[in-house]
């Protein structure tokens, strides 16, 4: 299942749609997206450099907190911090990332991006990140 409100608001910033993130699950605290490799994301074919990576983690952790949030709410990330495992090679990433703790005010979500090579997963990078809640409702 897709929460399409969040997944069309994160799509609608510039770049996560310059990137080419797409969700494939967005609901009930958790979030899988997918990044398929393209030249831009790569110093050489069928690699992905470092900023790609922490970028479709950053976007699936914050993804999977605001499907968490009430209705209306926004979100903005505070922190997070990524650790690369290995190389990332193959024909595209795909990030699997979960709320670990859900707050008012900070909401925390773990991500496992993998590498993809001809049906093969390998994990390539670990990052939690750290949301800020926002109240878009109130008029204060």
């Amino acid at each position: 299942m897709i929460r399409h409100d969040v997944a069309d608001w994160v799509l609608s910033l510039p770049v996560a749609a310059a990137l080419g993130f797409t969700f494939e699950e967005l609901d009930d605290g958790h979030s899988v997206t997918r990044l398929v490799w393209h030249p831009r994301h790569s110093h050489t074919p069928g690699a992905f450099q470092a900023t790609p990576i922490a970028s479709l983690a950053d976007f699936t952790g914050a993804s999977a907190a605001m499907t968490l949030l009430p209705e209306g709410w926004a979100a903005a990330t505070m922190d997070y911090t990524v650790k690369f495992l290995t190389e990332a090679w193959g024909e595209h990433l795909v990030a699997r990332g979960r709320v670990l703790r859900a707050g008012g005010t900070v909401t925390v979500s773990a991500v496992d991006v993998y590498a993809v090579a001809r049906g093969a997963e390998t994990c390539c990078a670990a990052a939690l990140v750290t949301i800020r809640n926002i109240d878009r409702t109130s008029t204060r």
